[in-house]
């Protein structure tokens, strides 16, 4: 009984990993087969690889690159147009004027002390080194008639 729960076990856990390691597009392709199998054979090849190339659909680059953080429409040449946009999210280190929590209060100065009433903790302000996260544009697809007609990466 033993043998058999422990093989059991290892095999749950090789599944785990196995699935754990498919790419982003692996997971999407195995969610969505259909519409992996419309593709032409040239856009399959694309997708899996996670690139974009013109002329391919809107499925197709949802299928390499994932749900767009960012849609706009818009006009060009006096054709409609869609262009999908995906962010990145990154720490930026900057020296000002800050809000923070950490075992002292930023007002306290970061040894926690402030000049007449001793030592503190908790939340406040304060100025000096700190993070804040910046979303930039990481890479763009333009649709005009169903289709990608330019993308930056």
């Amino acid at each position: 009984m033993n043998m058999k729960f422990s093989a059991f076990a290892a095999c749950l856990v090789a599944a785990a990993l196995v699935s754990g390691c498919a790419s982003l597009q692996e997971q999407r392709i195995n969610k969505n087969p259909d519409k992996f199998a419309k593709l032409s054979s040239s856009h399959r090849a694309a997708v899996t690889q996670g690139k974009v190339v013109e002329g391919m659909s809107r499925d197709a680059v949802y299928l390499a690159w994932g749900r767009p953080d960012i849609v706009r429409t818009g006009s060009r040449n006096g054709k409609s147009t869609e262009t999908w946009a995906y962010t990145l999210t990154q720490p930026a280190s900057f020296y000002g004027p800050s809000l923070r929590y950490s075992g002292y209060s930023g007002f306290y100065s970061r040894y926690g002390v402030h000049p007449s009433l001793g030592y503190c903790r908790g939340a406040g302000w304060g100025f000096g080194a700190g993070y804040q996260f910046t979303e930039t544009i990481s890479k763009t697809v333009e649709f005009s008639n169903e289709r990608v007609v330019a993308w930056e990466r």
